[in-house]
C-alpha cells in the first residue's frame, strides 16, 4: 500500500511504467468545472462525500446504546475500466472519526466490504449527541500489472510498496518443476492480485494471492535460470487526508 506525498491537487505516481492520476482533495463544494466531464456524476447524491473518483454516502445511522453504526454506500462517478469489468472495489474508508457534543470517536468498518463503520461511544454520550463524521486517510484503488524476477542467486523480488515474494524451494521432477515462492506483505489487504509465470512452459494458470505461499508448474524444456511472473489486480494507495462527512437527515 502507498502513501503519496502530495504537494498540489494532484500528483502522478509512476511504477512499473504506468501512470496513475491522484486528486488528493476534491469537496462537493468545489466548482465541478474543475474535474474532467467524464469524472462528474450527472445525478451526484443529496448527501455525499467525494474522494478521488467515489463518492460515499451515508445511508444510515444504526445502534442503540453505546454501539452505533453509520451505514454507507460507494458509488464511483469514474470507475477504471479494468477494475469495473472485474468488479472491485474502487475506495476503502478504512478509518472514521464520530464527532459528538462531548468530542470524537474513533472507528471504522469491520472489513472491505461491510458497507457500515462501527464506533463504541464512551459512558454518558448517546447517538442523539452525533454531529458528523470523518473519513481519514482512504484507501483509493488502482490497477497493478507488474512484472517481476525471482531466481536462485536473487530469490527477493518488490512487486509494490509493502508487498514482496520469497523464493521459497524449486522441485525439480522429470518433465515438471514446481517453483514455490511466499507473497509477504505489510498489510494482508494488499494481497489483492493474481500472479501467474510469464513464458510458454508455465502451465499453471493466474494464482490468487490470497495465501501465504503460491505454487507454480513448469512443464517441458529446462527451467530458466531467472523466472518472470506477473502480478495484476489492485493495488491500494493511502490517500491522506480529512474528509467530512454530512449526517444531516439520518
Amino acid at each position: 500500500m502507498r502513501s503519496p506525498s502530495l504537494d498540489s491537487s494532484s500528483a502522478c505516481l509512476l511504477r512499473g511504467g504506468i501512470g496513475v492520476r491522484v486528486i488528493e482533495e476534491v469537496r462537493a463544494e468545489d466548482d465541478a468545472t474543475s474535474l474532467p466531464a467524464e469524472n462528474v456524476s450527472s445525478t451526484p447524491p443529496s448527501s455525499e462525500t467525494l474522494i478521488a473518483s467515489s463518492f460515499v454516502v451515508p445511508t444510515a445511522i444504526v445502534g442503540t446504546g453505546s454501539s452505533v453504526g453509520i451505514e454507507y454506500e460507494i458509488l464511483s462517478v469514474a470507475p477504471t475500466a479494468s477494475l469495473e469489468s472485474a468488479g472491485a472495489p474502487t475506495l476503502y474508508p478504512r478509518s472514521w472519526t464520530l464527532v459528538t457534543e462531548g468530542g470524537t470517536v474513533d472507528g471504522g468498518p469491520a472489513d472491505l466490504g461491510a458497507g457500515v463503520a462501527l464506533f463504541e461511544l464512551p459512558d454518558g454520550t448517546d447517538a442523539g449527541s452525533i454531529l458528523g463524521a470523518e473519513i481519514v486517510d482512504p484507501l483509493v484503488a488502482y490497477p497493478l500489472d507488474v512484472l517481476f524476477d525471482l531466481s536462485e542467486e536473487s530469490p527477493s523480488a518488490v512487486i509494490a510498496p509493502g508487498v514482496r515474494a520469497q523464493l521459497v524451494s524449486i522441485s525439480r521432477g522429470g518433465e515438471a518443476t514446481v517453483v514455490q515462492f511466499a507473497l509477504i506483505a505489510v498489510d494482508p489487504i494488499d494481497l489483492a492480485f493474481t500472479v501467474e509465470g510469464v513464458g510458454p512452459g508455465w502451465s499453471s494458470g493466474q494464482i490468487p494471492a490470497s495465501g501465504s505461499t503460491v505454487e507454480l508448474l513448469w512443464v517441458g524444456d529446462e527451467l530458466p535460470d531467472v523466472m518472470t511472473f506477473r502480478a495484476a489486480g489492485i493495488e491500494w494507495v493511502q490517500l491522506e487526508g480529512v474528509y467530512p462527512v454530512s449526517l444531516e437527515g439520518l
